[in-house]
């Protein structure tokens, strides 16, 4: 068996992608960070149906990426299950019940991020 290339941000977004769509995460959003975060390159949001389906998105997704080599990932959130974040360096994964999805409009967040709108020109909005 062949190591899989996830040496570009790029790529290993698209091996996330293709994890939580095999966990039937719905609605997977990416959002390209890289020119306006030093935190990481890409964001991807996606939505579970349940608490417990948010876990199990996150916890497969953590498998997928440890088969193909990939060891530093951190979960936070997945004992709760609302909203569970996988830190895979280059790539954010969040993972949210659709509540959570729909409070925190993270898409948002992170496409005004992606544009180069600074917080302080949304507040001037609102």
């Amino acid at each position: 068996m062949t190591a899989l290339d996830l040496s570009t941000s790029t790529l290993l977004a698209t091996f996330c992608e293709k994890s939580l769509e095999s966990s039937k995460a719905a609605e997977i959003s990416r959002i390209d960070v890289s020119a306006h975060s030093s935190l990481t390159d890409v964001m991807l949001i996606a939505t579970g149906t349940s608490s417990r389906h948010v876990s199990a998105i996150c916890e497969r997704l953590e498998e997928h990426l440890h088969k193909a080599g990939v060891r530093d990932v951190t979960l936070s959130g997945s004992e709760a299950g609302g909203w569970v974040i996988a830190d895979v360096g280059n790539v954010m994964v969040h993972v949210l019940r659709p509540e959570e999805r729909e409070r925190y409009q993270l898409d948002t967040l992170y496409r005004c991020m992606a544009a180069g709108v600074s917080e302080n020109a949304l507040e001037d909005v609102a």
